[in-house]
């Protein structure tokens, strides 16, 4: 099929975040590398930053700027703030930007990772550039240079600083020493709230270190005004604020508190704050703080069918109406099965698309077998079979059928006199609208029907057009949408919960007749007018799509290329050697264990032997007892002996799990679960495989580091090593702090220490790379750039002849502007590359998962994925190379 692309071109995480840095080079190079959809919230965010930049310049910076882009979790949020920010620094390179995803309730730990991304000589020079503006203002005032004393500008100052922080004393003082050489470094590390010494600390004049949450607050509004002060624009985006509002879902009122004076503060200073947060941190905010923000707030919907359509165009880079491979049921499917949901939607769209046949038209089969083993939204059958679990365990009795349209109802009690409904119905798109809203009248008549009141809620599968939402809710009690989230799980209960207060008599949920009609009424002329303009936007589309085949069929077809299929067998020959290496790991797993059980078995059939014989012996001494009665004493002894030796090691025997390793195991998963029940027995020495394995899923990864390492570099069987490398994998130290294990383990031929490297470096001062990390050997610092894939300077080590060399300048740790770099940014053979096929050949090498010791062999890296495509990118240059050098004419 024209126009199918050759790679995967959605990201099978469908998430986007962003670096906590100030450089603008990070923004830049996602920016150029992520396709951006124009949603409403991405222009809604650009849209508060175009009008705060230009205020700024306009000189209204006392007017600052203000948003909240909020909306449910996947929708985009942080994507759109990120957009925005990249589209601020290409307007306003002068501009600082800082970005803040929280963690935690925590201020002060906020707040050292907020300031801590300025460099400090960017902080020195705002502060000498502030100085510059006092004084040229008391000269304008004076009108003479001479009548201006220098200590009048440091007075100024600080009456300036202490307008907008308490205690400004110290915070000037602070200040002001950043230019003086023997305590810049102390003044930086306070200001960024670190710890300093007692000396350094009297020598400036403060108290220790910043640690309380409202001087950390003011140190922010000092900062905006040091920034915009000094004639820059200042923007603070904070993201993830319900972690920093809400504590098991209730708000957190000194936290609200402080970010509400945050809200006021900024702006008043001349910078901009954007907030993003979910729903559920937008509601518990207090309504002034919600009317501050006013126009700035922008609420991110579920994406409506064209606006799914521009997602997949942006990603698949063709015009708007063309999604192909995706066919428009295809594209519906998707629709369904994510909820509207954007990173729901592209995780879809990237299962759908690996699993497609090359060249193959993706529609709505083959979305939802992708569906079935990735998504969660439940088909019409699953959710009735949901509802009826639900009713069971809330002990709640409802009569089931089916309506003249065939949908399926839940009445309460009965369906004669129903006191509550409940209507399920498939996924609601822009073509049948209308449709369903005349079933939505006549549900709500019936419901009302004999004056009786009547609860009513409608359940709807997967998808929901955010346009007739809210008039749904108008027209019934409850509108639900089936995402198989917890939210919706959640939904549930609360409407059965209110049906059994309906049932009991507890709640009146009928309405004013007239109320209702009118609001039906609204519904229906709002729906058909809506399904009146979809129809004419389906047929506009319908007419480009028309005019994009036809100029397909008057240009040149050029000749089909084969990569295609030979990237699907690559494809399949992968699946397959991963298959064999996951067995092969597996059998030496299961041989090594097998042997430990018969070992242990043949010791209870010695023991159950021996106990036999002792038993033997007591019958053999008392029946000659008579004959020989002193060796009746001596008799019975040995034998109560070999007894109690035989039973001691048979209780030690049956306690020490032999019940529990006799199991049969026939997949991990039964191994996890044995793991787990073995915890209390964990140990790295023991001779049973599980027992090391509970181990591995035991140990803290760091209190004892150390004791993992050490068990990983002893242990010999890969599917051990594998689990305590994934478990010390999650340790707080850095990857920069574990480069000593991995070089020893890469010494002693133990792999798995990779795991330890190839995770996202986590440091305050990125324009500083740890330079443990920068000296590793080139194919290493592929892992890196791997995992950190918009901070390539962590990986620019020294050049050399290595293949790996070609795989960092593909990924951008050579600049963005190689051609190798360029090449896998773009559409394939966009980029003429002259490079030699044995150097290509080497690098596809370097990354294969088919040859021995190829980064692409280690299955259990969390970055593997990325590593294939590496792979098929340069197998793809390979076979370009080869196929025009078939077509070249011979002279």
């Amino acid at each position: 099929m024209a126009g199918h692309p050759t790679r995967n071109p959605f990201p099978a995480r469908g998430t986007s975040s962003a670096e906590e840095t100030s450089r603008r080079d990070f923004r830049d190079d996602w920016a150029r590398h992520t396709p951006t959809a124009l949603l409403p919230g991405v222009r809604g965010a650009v849209r508060l930053s175009g009008e705060y930049l230009r205020a700024f310049r306009g000189g209204a910076a006392g007017e600052g700027g203000l948003g909240c882009l909020y909306g449910a979790h996947g929708v985009g949020k942080t994507h759109a703030a990120r957009h925005m920010m990249a589209q601020a620094g290409r307007e306003a390179p002068e501009a600082v930007q800082l970005y803040l995803r929280f963690q935690e309730d925590d201020f002060v730990a906020a707040y050292r990772r907020l300031v801590s991304q300025l460099p400090q000589t960017l902080l020195t020079d705002l502060n000498e550039r502030y100085l510059d503006r006092v004084w040229e203002d008391l000269v304008a005032r004076a009108g003479d240079p001479d009548l201006v004393p220098s200590g009048q500008v440091l007075e100024e100052q600080a009456k300036e600083i202490s307008a907008v922080a308490g205690n400004g004393a110290e915070f000037q003082r602070a200040l002001s020493f950043l230019a003086n050489p023997g305590f810049s470094e102390a003044a930086y590390d306070w200001l960024c709230g670190r710890p300093i010494s007692t000396e350094a600390a009297l020598a400036i004049g403060v108290r220790g270190q910043l640690d309380d949450p409202v001087m950390c607050r003011y140190g922010v509004q000092l900062l905006t005004a040091l920034m915009t002060g000094s004639g820059r624009p200042f923007m603070v985006v904070l993201d993830q604020c319900e972690k920093f509002l809400l504590e098991d879902g209730d708000p957190i009122p000194a936290n609200v508190g402080l970010l509400q004076s945050l809200v006021e503060a900024i702006p008043r200073a001349g910078g901009m704050l954007l907030l993003v947060t979910s729903e559920a941190g937008w509601d518990c905010v207090p309504p002034d703080f919600r009317q501050r923000i006013g126009a700035g707030a922008v609420r991110l919907l579920p994406l409506t069918p064209d606006e799914a359509r521009l997602v997949l165009s942006a990603y698949l880079a063709t015009p708007t109406p063309d999604i192909r491979p995706f066919t428009d049921s295809g594209l519906l499917a998707l629709l369904r099965h994510s909820g509207g949901n954007v990173r729901l939607l592209l995780q879809l769209s990237w299962a759908s698309f690996e699993d497609a046949e090359p060249g193959a038209a993706v529609g709505a089969t083959a979305v939802d077998a992708a569906a079935a083993r990735h998504g969660r939204s439940p088909d019409l059958p699953g959710l009735e079979m949901l509802v009826e679990a639900k009713l069971l365990a809330a002990g709640l009795t409802a009569e089931r059928g089916r309506t003249d349209g065939g949908a399926t109802e839940f009445c309460f009690p009965g369906g004669r006199a129903p006191r509550a409904v409940i209507r399920l119905s498939e996924a609601i798109f822009f073509d049948d609208e209308a449709a369903r809203a005349t079933e939505l009248v006549r549900l709500s008549r019936k419901a009302r029907s004999g004056g009786n009141p009547v609860f009513t809620a409608l359940v709807v599968t997967g998808y929901v057009s955010p346009a007739v939402l809210d008039h749904l809710r108008k027209a019934v009690h409850r509108v639900l949408v089936a995402d198989g989230s917890a939210v919706f799980s959640r939904g549930l209960d609360a409407v059965l919960a209110e049906i059994g207060h309906v049932l009991a008599g507890d709640e009146q949920p009928v309405r004013d007749p007239g109320e209702l009609d009118e609001t039906l009424r609204a519904l229906t002329a709002s729906l058909e007018h809506l399904n009146s303009v979809r129809r004419e936007e389906a047929v506009t589309l319908q007419r480009s799509l028309a005019e994009v085949a036809d100029r397909l069929e008057r240009g040149e077809e050029k000749p089909a290329s084969g990569w295609p299929a030979r990237r699907a067998e690559l494809a399949a020959a992968i699946a397959e050697a991963r298959r064999r290496r996951a067995t092969s790991d597996w059998e030496e797993f299961r041989k090594i264990r097998d042997a430990v059980v018969l070992l242990r078995l043949n010791r209870i059939r010695w023991l159950a032997g021996a106990l036999t014989a002792a038993v033997a012996l007591a019958f053999v001494t008392l029946a000659t007892a008579s004959q020989h009665p002193g060796l009746l004493g001596a008799g019975l002894g040995a034998a109560l002996v070999a007894a109690a030796v035989a039973a001691y090691h048979g209780s030690r025997l049956i306690t020490s799990r032999i019940r529990l390793a006799a199991v049969p195991l026939e997949s991990r998963r039964e191994l996890d679960l044995i793991a787990r029940e073995l915890r209390r027995y964990a140990d790295p020495r023991s001779a049973d495989p599980v027992c090391r394995y509970a181990y591995a899923l035991t140990e803290d990864p760091d209190d004892n580091y150390r004791r993992l390492a050490a068990a990983m570099l002893g242990e010999p069987l890969a599917l051990v090593r594998q689990a305590i490398g994934h478990r010390m994998a999650v340790t707080e130290r850095s990857p920069a702090d574990c480069v000593p294990e991995v070089q020893r383990g890469l010494r002693e031929r133990t792999p798995e220490v990779l795991l330890l490297l190839a995770r996202a470096q986590r440091h305050s001062e990125v324009d500083r790379p740890p330079r443990v990390l920068r000296d590793l050997p080139p194919e290493l610092r592929v892992l890196v750039a791997l995992a950190n894939p918009g901070a390539p300077d962590l990986a620019d080590g020294a050049i050399s002849r290595h293949p790996a060399e070609l795989v960092l300048a593909a990924l951008g740790v050579r600049g963005p502007g190689h051609p190798l770099a360029r090449a896998r940014g773009g559409p394939p053979g966009s980029v003429p590359i002259e490079i030699p096929r044995n150097e290509l050949r080497a690098a596809a090498h370097l990354l294969s998962p088919l040859e021995p010791d190829g980064l692409g062999t280690y299955d259990w890296l969390p970055l593997v994925a990325e590593i294939d495509g590496l792979y098929l990118f340069f197998e793809e240059l390979l076979y370009h190379q080869e196929e025009m050098t078939s077509n070249r004419p011979k002279s």
